[in-house]
């Protein structure tokens, strides 16, 4: 599965990404991490795009799903983890700046950096 979601005993969530990202799956992802939010009320968010992410699904709109405005009020800080040459595409993607959190990329040597910024008080 190009995208699958798990949480952290720390209270981390950690998207792991893959392949070519369908629309459908990302948005079963996204009603993960709302169901998990639901519960615990915030926490921290990170993207981890792994070797051989090819991007996202073409010719289809992705637009905001009803849960994403939860999702954007309770992620406290959003990481993404991998290859530079995704950082413009992700931070544009997830709209850096106009969201209500912190958010940042870090290459893949930096993962630890990143779990440590993303749990930083």
């Amino acid at each position: 599965m190009p995208i699958s979601v798990v949480v952290e005993p720390t209270g981390l969530i950690v998207a792991h990404l893959s392949g070519e990202l369908q629309r459908e799956e990302v948005d079963a992802a996204k009603r993960e991490v709302f169901a998990h939010l639901m519960t615990t009320g915030s926490a921290p968010l990170l993207m981890h795009v792994q070797e051989g992410f090819a991007g996202l699904q073409t010719l289809v709109q992705w637009d905001d799903i009803p849960e994403d405005k939860f999702i954007q009020q309770h992620v406290t800080r959003l990481a993404f983890v991998g290859d530079l040459r995704w950082r413009d595409t992700a931070l544009l993607f997830f709209f850096h700046g106009l969201v209500p959190f912190q958010m940042d990329y870090f290459p893949q040597a930096q993962y630890d950096l990143a779990v440590a910024w993303l749990t930083a008080p």
